[in-house]
């Protein structure tokens, strides 16, 4: 497309919906797909690799074509491929791989979608790990915070963790019901954690 509407004009996002309504009508029926705004998901599943490539390449080359009448380029580049099995460690003779405008795509580890990391063994570690990654700083300005406050107080204290904490944990929550108990042990040590630096209580609490 040579012309858009500006970037942040409330009438985007409606106007992209409107645009793309029709962008699976096309896709065969035996591929799944997950759309939200201008994130684009396929998936399916089927006995053998050979018959799971010759499904994909059918839906991609589907969703080619469409782009193409609508005069939109996609980015090979920024397209990642997962292969889910029930045995992950296997090498297939024929492994997964599909193309994508002349470009080869072949199965990474993990990839992120909608924010969730999800990896081909579905067992959320990664996932973990970014959440980690990203409460760290929080727990140590929540510690910060309850130390230069003479009287801290233990309603705003605790709001504060909800907005800046909590809400990092609880995102994609339902994804994460195939999760096993240790994910969910991690996860509830990094709360109790976060709200013991809320409220300055000591590491034993």
């Amino acid at each position: 497309l040579k012309s858009g509407t500006p970037q942040g004009c409330p009438l985007s996002p409606l106007l992209y919906i409107l645009y793309t309504a029709d962008l699976m009508n096309d896709i065969p029926s035996h591929t799944e797909h997950g759309l939200f705004a201008d994130d684009t998901a396929l998936w399916t599943s089927t006995i053998s690799t050979t018959g799971l490539n010759l499904r994909l390449q059918q839906s991609i080359d589907a969703f080619e074509s469409w782009c193409s009448s609508r005069k939109l380029k996609l980015q090979p580049t920024k397209t990642e491929l997962i292969h889910f099995s029930i045995r992950p460690r296997k090498k297939y003779k024929n492994p997964v791989e599909v193309k994508m405008e002349n470009t080869i795509i072949t199965p990474v580890e993990h990839t992120r979608y909608l924010g969730v990391i999800i990896d081909k063994r579905l067992n959320w570690r990664k996932h973990l790990d970014h959440i980690e990654s990203r409460i760290g700083p929080r727990i140590g300005l929540l510690r910060y915070l309850s130390r230069i406050a003479y009287k801290p107080n233990m309603k705003i204290m605790i709001n504060i963790f909800k907005s800046i904490v909590r809400t990092i944990i609880i995102y994609g929550y339902p994804v994460l019901l195939t999760a096993d108990q240790h994910i969910w042990n991690r996860l509830q040590i990094m709360q109790n954690k976060a709200l013991r630096a809320a409220l300055g209580l000591p590491i034993y609490t």
